[in-house]
């Protein structure tokens, strides 16, 4: 399981959204608290194991790849023209999200209604307690204040850990393949203290969201 979550993590994170945060490593940039989950279902549909788990057929799979390069080229577009500036870096994230909602509803039109609810299932596993940075799923489960204020020092926390990795890769002092695992350490240690967050009651609710398990 493991090795497909950092893979998705690391293909929304780092393919798409990290540049938002990489201009940190020269400078104090301004970090900004999506109000989505990290990560596309259209990206998501790319992996193998998925597909192989939803049983997508030949038509299903050429479409989906169209989305995905689409999707690609456009986010990346969106990261490319974001500003250092904190009003930059909002509205860039604003972006980011609309369009990714814009092709992830996409790509669930390709699937039926079993490998849609299944794939929500995968989604909930990989992405683990990134889950919870859903304003939606924050309600659904009686967030207290002080609760949301946690998620976001926790955000806060990985945000600028990753930032300091970045700034060691660009400087030399670690290799790509380093800077790869410091960050997927990292994200899979914030996923965990997101998830600490929860009471008893809002774990049991949050953990049926999983379905059963998904082992790529």
């Amino acid at each position: 399981m493991k090795p497909l979550r950092c893979l998705f993590l690391v293909a929304s994170f780092i393919t798409v959204a990290a540049p938002l945060t990489q201009a940190a490593t020269k400078v104090a940039a301004p970090i900004v608290v999506p109000t989505t989950p990290p990560g596309s279902m259209a990206i998501l549909l790319g992996v193998d194991g998925v597909r192989k788990e939803l049983g997508l057929t030949s038509l299903q799979r050429a479409i989906l790849n169209d989305i995905r390069g689409e999707y690609r080229d456009e986010a990346r577009a969106v990261v490319a023209k974001a500003g250092a500036d904190l009003e930059s870096k909002k509205q860039a994230q604003a972006k980011l999200e609309k369009l990714t909602a814009s092709y992830d509803k996409r790509a669930l039109r390709a699937l039926n209604d079993d490998q849609r609810a299944r794939l929500s299932q995968i989604q909930a596993q990989i992405l683990g307690g990134y889950m919870l940075l859903s304003p939606k799923l924050q309600q659904e489960l009686g967030f207290t204040d002080k609760q949301k204020q946690w998620i976001v020092k926790i955000w806060t926390k990985g945000q600028k850990y990753t930032s300091k990795v970045n700034g060691w890769f660009e400087k030399g002092e670690i290799s790509y393949y380093e800077r790869l695992l410091y960050l997927r350490e990292n994200r899979l240690d914030r996923s965990d203290d997101f998830i600490k967050v929860l009471t008893k009651a809002q774990r049991a609710k949050f953990d049926q969201l999983a379905g059963p398990k998904f082992v790529g």
